[in-house]
């Protein structure tokens, strides 16, 4: 049944898409499906090479032989042959403008003429090729393509790759050590490409368990399954022994490579004369021969551009989709990077202008974060750590929970419930996110970085405390206590504070500077700008963070170390709730059951006996207890408040001089000439980083025309 060739289901119109996406330098982005050939100088590729494409190389020392060929045949009704050269990646705009400017077509060409526009083609790509060529920016091997397009009614469709042959002994003047591992190099990045059929060329006469391009092609082509061997100069091999090693080798008895072996025989050296069909003629009648004959289907010409053809096609059919897929994706990764590194910064009010973008978008986010609004944003998806609202929620609620559990030194009362709570120690047991406390060294003069470990609230007597404070410290006060001696015991209850204080607004402050890091990271992918930017803000946030833990020791001075005061109608409601509890504990051992009543009741009697049996310094230390345990009560929820509220929201989050408000557009519209030009001036390796980004966008943005022109075809 004949297969109709439309579309991408036939191999020229994926050859000829494959081949545009290569002019487009597609292929040194992205790996293409292609034939490659590779061997030592002087195996027989160029003769392999003019059998496939019908193209007779010209015979002129050093031609052909210092860059990649790329040699395309197509059918087409007409004759003819096209040399361009497509440009190294990553050329300038003036080398690429020179070299897509060589251009040469023709119909009937001879030897002489093919190789007078070779040479033209090695001087537009600055080679060296006698010792006398030392000019500047000669070399003698090229990372540019020469492309060579040939159309005829007898073409077969195909696309070939040819690289310079390795070698491995310089030639004074011509070639250095250098150019040895240049070759090689380039060499092994055609034959590492996973899409490159591996076609090595090795003679017919050599030993070849010695040969370097098969360790070569086993390295990039480890499992055998795209390497395929030629065989050439079968003519070579007169010895039987040989002959036979070599038929052993072409029927797998002593290959591993899965797509096998092939053998042509090549012209010889001295002919110059013959044309493409004798010298068929003559390698047909030469494989008739014995031994030759029994491996006839995978000797000749023929045989092998048939395989090769059937191979590329498979390949490209299978890889296509793939190659498309990576062209999308690759596409969208440049036009982000160019997009991160914004417009050129060449003058003031660009360099303003990408600052004040940054600004913007961090100040938008952060509001974002603050107002805990996480909706329609990937980042916030992407990364938990800028939830900024839900992050400071939980640190503060453990803060305050902390402190409610284990703040206090002593355990105030057995009647109090808190003897029912579990003690926290370690802070990070109950927070869901690890703090970066050491992550910034600028902040170790700022922040505390040791972990503090809570201890956990002594339960001994309080009363015995408080009598021997108040034994310490009495006046000549009768019946009651002067207020030292309610500030000396509430600032040893409160002791744990300063150090729980400072861990928390140590907490919030790398939790704070992180975000910032972490988001200009985010926003600015240029990190030369990035780390000028950063180094400019540095000192003010620094500023804020000092502020921040200024106002938290000024918090622990006024409620730890001023003097007892408070005006909150709380404090009266705990005093008299403790007085009552105290004394409902003490009448329970005169109280007695009513049958009656079916209650416990103590007669009035009792109570006016009970309570005179207390000494005054009995009376006067409970008192002491009740005030600090109603006053602790009420200092310990208002400077939790003050911490959460002041410190932390206002100091570090939502304040007019938090350190969240510094990179704003403001800031920017305030820098002077030549801090925009520190920060934001594109020094010469940002310069072609953005150039050779667009020049990627670019190819890739062509390729994806092509590709998409192949689908609607």
């Amino acid at each position: 049944m004949t297969t109709i060739e439309t579309g991408l289901g036939n191999q020229p119109m994926l050859s000829k898409v494959i081949d545009q996406l290569r002019e487009l330098n597609i292929g040194a982005l992205i790996s293409l499906p292609q034939i490659t050939v590779v061997g030592d100088q002087s195996c027989g590729k160029s003769s392999v090479l003019e059998s496939l494409t019908g193209f007779s190389f010209p015979r002129a020392p050093g031609l052909c032989t210092r860059y990649a060929t790329q040699i395309t045949c197509s059918r087409e009704s007409q004759k003819s042959v096209t040399i361009s050269i497509i440009p190294r990646p990553d050329a300038d705009e003036a080398l690429k403008s020179r070299l897509l400017e060589f251009h040469r077509s023709v119909t009937e060409i001879n030897n002489d003429e093919l190789a007078k526009i070779f040479e033209e083609a090695n001087d537009a790509m600055g080679l060296r090729m006698t010792a006398a060529d030392d000019g500047p920016g000669v070399s003698a091997f090229s990372q540019d393509i020469l492309k060579v397009e040939i159309r005829g009614p007898e073409q077969a469709h195909l696309t070939v790759i040819d690289v310079p042959g390795i070698f491995r002994v310089p030639t004074p003047g011509l070639t250095t050590e250098s150019d040895v591992l240049m070759v090689r190099n380039m060499v092994q990045s055609y034959m590492d490409n996973r899409r490159t059929i591996i076609l090595a060329v090795i003679p017919c006469n050599v030993d070849i368990a010695t040969q370097e391009i098969l360790k070569m092609a086993e390295a990039a082509d480890p499992d055998g399954n795209r390497t395929m061997g030629v065989l050439t100069k079968p003519d070579l091999a007169a010895e039987k022994a040989t002959q036979d090693e070599v038929i052993d080798l072409v029927l797998g008895k002593r290959n591993q490579l899965t797509l096998g072996y092939y053998v042509v025989k090549n012209r010889g050296a001295d002919d110059k004369i013959s044309t493409l069909s004798d010298r068929l003629a003559a390698e047909k009648a030469f494989f008739a021969g014995t031994p030759w004959s029994s491996i006839a289907d995978r000797c000749g010409t023929g045989s092998l551009q048939d395989r090769l053809r059937d191979l590329l096609t498979d390949i490209s059919k299978r890889e296509f989709p793939h190659v498309k897929a990576e062209v999308d994706k690759r596409l969208r990764q440049r036009r982000s990077e160019l997009e991160a590194m914004g417009p050129s910064r060449a003058d003031q009010n660009s360099q303003r202008l990408h600052l004040g973008r940054i600004a913007s978008k961090f100040q938008a986010i952060t509001q974002n974060a603050l107002n805990g609004y996480y909706i329609g944003s990937e980042l916030f998806k992407s990364e938990p750590t800028f939830k900024l609202a839900t992050t400071m929620f939980e640190l503060n609620e453990v803060f305050s929970n902390v402190l409610l559990k284990s703040g206090h030194k002593r355990q105030l009362s057995p009647l109090q419930k808190n003897k029912a709570r579990d003690p926290v120690r370690n802070i990070n047991e109950f927070l869901s996110f690890h703090v970066p406390l050491t992550k910034h060294p600028e902040l170790d003069d700022i922040i505390r970085t040791d972990e503090y470990e809570c201890p956990t609230p002594l339960y001994d007597s309080i009363m015995d405390h408080v009598k021997k404070v108040f034994e310490d410290n009495r006046g000549p006060e009768v019946g009651t206590f002067g207020g030292t001696i309610l500030a000396t015991v509430f600032e040893e209850q409160s002791e744990k504070w300063e150090p729980l204080v400072y861990q928390h607004t140590s907490r919030a402050i790398a939790l704070v500077h992180d975000y910032i890091s972490h988001l200009l990271t985010k926003l600015c992918a240029d990190k030369q700008v990035r780390d000028q930017l950063w180094n400019t803000i540095l000192e003010e946030l620094c500023s804020a963070y000092r502020r921040a833990m200024t106002h938290a020791e000024f918090l622990l001075k006024m409620e730890r170390g001023s003097r007892i005061t408070t005006f909150n109608h709380h404090f009266s409601t705990n005093l008299q709730e403790s007085r009552g509890k105290r004394m409902a504990k003490s009448l329970d051992d005169i109280a007695a059951f009513c049958s009656k009543l079916e209650a416990y009741h103590v007669p009035l009697d009792k109570i006016g006996q009970h309570t005179a049996d207390k000494d005054n310094t009995q009376q006067v230390c409970e008192d002491i207890v009740d005030a600090l345990t109603s006053y602790y009560r009420v200092s310990r929820e208002r400077f939790v408040d003050a911490i959460c509220q002041q410190v932390v929201h206002h100091f570090l989050l939502d304040g007019d001089e938090s350190p969240l408000r510094i990179l704003s557009p403001d800031f920017v519209m305030r820098l002077d000439a030549d801090q925009l030009e520190a920060i934001a001036g594109e020094d010469a390796a940002s310069k072609r980083r953005r150039q050779a980004l667009a020049r990627e966008v670019e190819s890739l943005e062509a390729a994806t025309r092509v590709l998409r022109g192949s689908s609607s075809s």
